[in-house]
């Protein structure tokens, strides 16, 4: 990029900071949805690339593709025309255009002018997702690889949009990021349990399959110069593209090599696996490994520092992408920690750290001052927002796994998270410690987890359908509730504590418990119901609506289990409902992303669809006033709806 575009690009951002009146948080207010007033998060991290000249470090997310300067750190644009999950991205040969790649039936892929910050061409109508693009050498054609019943592998002029050859190699399925094209664009490749499948685009026919004992590849590479291809899974393996033969094989990683990739000039290549450890591999010098200290990160598998690594802060869990800048002499990694970390090569010690990312929002509520908003994340980290001064703190809780759900206590002192094994933990905000553990009879996962209106039970729901009422303070089982045959996949308490609704996946029926009554239950079935998605009660206790897979909502009396009414609706699957305090709106999210507000009284919907989330809506909560919605979606942020800007936009 020339020095003049990214001067272009900074004046142009400090005129729209400045208006704004908050340099350090205004960028929760850039491509903002309409009637939305800020978000929280920048989505989660698919990939990430320097530009050309190392100024300027793109980072691909599930609401589209973040601008950093590279040296400070600092944000300066946010490059989507609507919230998009972008799974790849590439800077061309002279860093002046950026190509991104995801799933869109008007096109998968998107060319951006890096000077201006502005999109300037679509390609890939109808193609599928896009895993995978590169430039050519001399920038003028861009290659894709995807899926979609098979790889999908298309090259397209860059002047003209054009496609100029692509073809279809049947395989019966990828793993991972198992996708990789060569710089020269001449061979694909991708991986199938033990095979790795290596295509010749110039014919479009299979040159070759690589077979092995063992699965060899979760992670792809092609080397610069397109004549080596590296597959990671328990170990790392580089094949002669030419002939098919392995040529090395390099052990030392402990969990999953997840990453791979080559230094520009071919002679290094960076490995980053599953425990948040990364390698550095001397190629060059024929597959032998660097000198120590070895590591960039020195976590080990087990979570313990290795004593041959540097005293570094390393990443605490996967590595999600990395990527050298022109001259290799800086590494960038990016991880489900949520952090961007930027590493000297040479030195093996890290010079900058970037975060604010967040991945699937599994927990959002207001806390008993009325002000604050507690989140969770599937990355296990609690973030406290001050809803009045945008202030945040943010709570890493110590464990490994990704989080399927969060509880909150009304004070915000404790939490409970459902995630894989059979033990349910309750947290402390305040030192990020377990108080306690409560050791369920659920088997594979605890997917929901809440507390009752008053914290002194908490319900768990796991894989297999059984839902547990547990007693908070003496710490002891109640009660198991037996009946569903499938995943739970809502939960909730009525306002005074005495009803738990329950439904599951594939099921129809939802099921009303009388938490004082142990022994008694209602059944909520209708005979036009698809599998229920969502549960709420309304604020009075005497209405509960449920949000169905085929986006129909329907409305029952929670003392007579008579359903009232239906809410018709074409918003497909219903994954999250809420009421407002005073009950006189309902809001429903959707695995598309889209959010609606009803009149529960009239059962009719209120102004337009609120489109702002790139996927799937996961909660949803009102402030204590009414004045706000909040949504929390699987992109990793939240938004905020100001519902007197709605009502003047004509939403209502």
């Amino acid at each position: 990029m020339k020095k003049t575009g990214l001067f272009s690009i900074i004046f142009l951002l400090m005129v729209g900071l400045f208006s704004n009146g908050s340099l350090a948080q205004d960028y929760t207010q850039w491509q903002l949805p309409e009637g939305a007033k800020m978000r929280l998060g920048k989505g989660k991290i698919n990939d990430v690339k320097f530009s050309r000249d190392g100024d300027l470090l793109a980072v691909a997310t599930n609401i589209g593709v973040w601008v950093y300067d590279a040296h400070v750190g600092s944000e300066m644009a946010l490059l989507n025309d609507k919230p998009k999950n972008i799974r790849t991205i590439a800077f061309s040969p002279d860093g002046k255009t950026l190509a991104t790649g995801s799933w869109s039936r008007e096109g998968a892929i998107q060319l951006w002018n890096i000077d201006t910050a502005t999109q300037v061409s679509t390609m890939g109508e109808g193609i599928g997702s896009v895993g995978v693009l590169a430039f050519s050498e001399d920038g003028k054609t861009l290659a894709s690889v995807g899926w979609r019943k098979g790889i999908q592998f298309h090259v397209w002029d860059v002047d003209t949009g054009l496609e100029v050859s692509h073809f279809t190699g049947q395989q019966v399925s990828i793993r991972g990021r198992a996708l990789a094209v060569s710089p020269n664009h001449l061979f694909v490749a991708g991986a199938d349990r033990n095979k790795v499948f290596l295509w010749d685009t110039r014919i479009g026919n299979l040159r070759d399959i690589i077979e092995g004992r063992e699965e060899l590849a979760s992670s792809l590479a092609f080397s610069p110069d397109s004549k080596m291809l590296a597959s990671g899974h328990a170990t790392i393996r580089l094949w002669n593209v030419e002939t098919g033969k392995q040529m090395s094989r390099l052990d030392g990683h402990t969990r999953i090599v997840d990453v791979l990739t080559f230094s520009p000039d071919g002679k290094t290549l960076a490995s980053g696996d599953a425990s948040g450890e990364i390698r550095l591999w001397n190629i060059g010098a024929g597959g032998d490994q660097l000198s120590l200290p070895r590591l960039l990160g020195g976590i080990t598998g087990k979570g313990k520092p290795r004593s041959d690594s540097p005293a570094l802060t390393e990443h605490k869990r996967p590595i999600e992408a990395l990527a050298f800048n022109t001259d290799g002499t800086t590494l960038v990694s990016t991880s489900r920690d949520t952090t961007i970390r930027l590493w000297d090569v040479d030195t093996r010690t890290p010079h900058l750290t970037i975060e604010g990312h967040t991945e699937a929002i599994k927990g959002l509520g207001f806390l008993e001052d009325g002000k604050t908003l507690a989140n969770g994340s599937s990355d296990c980290t609690l973030r406290l927002w001050n809803t009045e001064t945008q202030d945040q703190q943010l709570i890493p809780v110590k464990y490994r796994w990704s989080a399927l759900d969060f509880a909150f206590s009304q004070d915000g002192k404790t939490i409970a998270i459902g995630s894989t094994g059979s033990n349910v933990r309750l947290w402390n905000t305040d030192t990020g410690d377990v108080t306690a553990t409560f050791k369920t009879a659920h088997r594979g996962y605890i997917n929901v987890v809440t507390f009752s209106p008053d914290d002194k039970i908490l319900a768990s729901g796991s894989r297999y359908g059984t839902v547990e009422l547990w007693d908070v303070q003496n710490q002891q089982r109640i009660t198991t509730l037996s009946g569903h045959t499938d995943e739970i996949r809502a939960l909730a308490f009525s306002p005074d504590g005495k009803t738990v609704a329950t439904a599951a996946k594939g099921e129809t029926i939802i099921v009303l418990w009388d938490a004082v009554d142990l022994g008694h239950r209602t059944g909520l079935l209708t005979k036009n119901a698809t599998e229920t998605g969502a549960v709420a009660f309304s604020p009075d206790g005497k209405t509960l609506v449920s949000g169905h897979k085929n986006g129909m909502i329907y409305s029952w009396d929670v003392a007579t289990g008579k359903q009232l009414s239906t809410f018709t609706s074409d918003a497909g699957n219903v994954t999250a409902l809420a009421f407002s305090p005073d009950g006189q709106i309902l809001a429903n999210g959707s695995a598309g992303g889209s959010i609606r507000l009803w009149d529960p009284n009239t059962y009719t919907l209120i102004g337009d669809a609120l489109i702002g989330h790139a996927n799937r809506v996961n909660e949803l909560t009102f402030s204590p006033d009414g004045d706000t919605l909040f949504s929390g979606g699987s992109d990793g942020t939240i938004l905020f709806w100001d519902w007197e800007t709605l009502k003047k936009g004509g939403n209502r």
